[in-house]
């Protein structure tokens, strides 16, 4: 009777493995037909007990209201930046304002620094023009990083990695005052991406981001989260966000910003940190089965060649996610890890992978790696060795206000060689009375419709 039973459950596994190599050739037109339809599949961060989801009618009127300025913008960014510079500096600075003045990257000292954070725990507002430039003074400095960047922890230092943030700005400034410290050149920090979206004051979190990274461009490192695209942001808030605070012209700006964030950065050869986790399948084949049955799935889904870390460094990171043209990036934004082996679908949408911890082993196996540190779920102690041999860390705590999480910072010091990573913990903190998600289509703070 077992051999019959194992028999039949080989014979099955290999008609699905069959079935999905009939459809391998026509995936790529059905996927870019369902990828049409619906303007772009859509990247949402899970919920302490679900996942977000998205409606086709809301990524297409997401697309075109993301595109309208989006390309000028573009190209004056990448190309000529002179037009947007020229119309920064055009700008007027009110004459009630008293804050810190930006004049370039100069400017960004201590005092500017403790001058925009309490500005911020006042609510008050850094001038517009203030808030263009800094934004392309920081694509000055990413356009000349990495997909994959490379950071030294020499013997006796450490670094701090930061995980997903989510504009929770009286947290954030709790981290920085009783648990990391602030960047500086004895304190280093690597932000892990999801900067933005769902918090309210995210444009507050990021503006103090690019503000600590152009005070010390070589000690503040910064990785793409999901949360860096244009979907996320049209969807949960940050887009909406920008408009209410600046104008509607500023934020296909930050949208290039993100477009060259690096993907990965390793730490003294020997830590890989990434936004979400590990490249995909080789055979990146999607059937409806496979949510029925992803054990089954790992059996279908496989890699027998595995990504180098030069690859990752060659991969074009300027773009937006689309699993048909850059599935490396949708990999490093979007995957999580799973405890089974091999690789499966994700609960999320289609077309992103889970992977097992023997994918964990063999990629570090490859890469001459000790250990893996990623951010991209909530986690109750803000932290989790989630697979051996990698850790996600989450910085975000009480995320969306109601999931009652502990946040944490890895600080990973190099002990006579060898990096260790420990987990410093911290509580969510008050906050004025605005709740999660406000700017979000369709909530209290966001803008109507015009």
């Amino acid at each position: 009777q077992q051999p019959t039973l194992v028999a039949g459950a080989m014979a099955r596994q290999s008609h699905r493995r069959e079935r999905s190599l009939r459809v391998l050739s026509a995936l790529p037109a059905l996927v870019l037909v369902f990828w049409v339809c619906s303007a772009t599949l859509s990247w949402v961060a899970p919920w302490p007990q679900q996942q977000d989801q998205i409606t086709p009618g809301v990524a297409v009127a997401t697309t075109r209201r993301s595109t309208r300025h989006g390309s000028r913008v573009a190209m004056f960014a990448r190309g000529g930046g002179e037009d947007l510079r020229a119309y920064a500096e055009s700008l007027e600075v009110p004459a009630d304002y008293s804050g810190p003045v930006y004049s370039g990257p100069g400017s960004v000292d201590d005092a500017f620094v403790d001058g925009l954070l309490a500005m911020y725990k006042e609510q008050g507002r850094l001038p517009m023009k203030f808030a263009y430039l800094m934004t392309l003074d920081v694509l000055d400095l990413l356009k000349a990083e990495k997909t994959l960047e490379k950071v030294a922890v020499p013997d006796g230092t450490k670094i701090n990695v930061i995980g997903d943030l989510h504009g929770q700005f009286f947290d954030f400034v709790h981290m920085l005052d009783e648990v990391s410290g602030r960047p500086s050149t004895e304190n280093p920090f690597l932000f892990n991406g999801d900067f933005v979206d769902r918090g309210v004051w995210s444009v507050e979190v990021l503006l103090c981001i690019f503000a600590f990274k152009l005070q010390n461009p070589g000690h503040v490192h910064l990785n793409r989260g999901n949360h860096e695209s244009e979907m996320t942001n049209y969807q949960y808030g940050f887009a909406n966000e920008v408009e209410v605070k600046y104008e509607k012209k500023l934020m296909p700006l930050f949208s290039e910003t993100f477009r060259y964030l690096p993907l990965a950065t390793v730490l003294e050869d020997q830590v890989f940190v990434s936004h979400a986790g590990l490249p995909g399948p080789e055979n990146r084949i999607w059937e409806e089965w496979f949510q029925k049955a992803p054990d089954e799935a790992a059996g279908v889904l496989m890699r027998d060649k595995q990504v180098t870390l030069d690859e990752i460094a060659a991969t074009d990171r300027v773009v937006e996610p689309n699993p048909m043209e850059a599935p490396l990036v949708i990999d490093m934004l979007w995957s999580d890890p799973k405890g089974a082996a091999g690789y499966g679908p994700s609960t999320r949408v289609p077309m992103v992978y889970t992977f097992g911890p023997d994918v964990v082993a063999k990629f570090l196996e490859a890469n001459n790696l000790k250990y893996i540190i990623r951010s991209h779920e909530t986690k109750s102690q803000g932290h989790q060795e989630t697979v051996k041999g990698l850790y996600t860390v989450f910085s975000a705590p009480n995320y969306i206000d109601r999931s009652g999480n502990l946040a944490a910072v890895a600080v990973v010091t190099n002990k006579g060689g060898s990096l260790e990573p420990e987990f410093k913990q911290f509580k969510h903190q008050p906050h004025p009375d605005i709740p999660s998600g406000a700017y979000m289509p369709g909530k209290s703070l966001a803008p109507a419709k015009s």
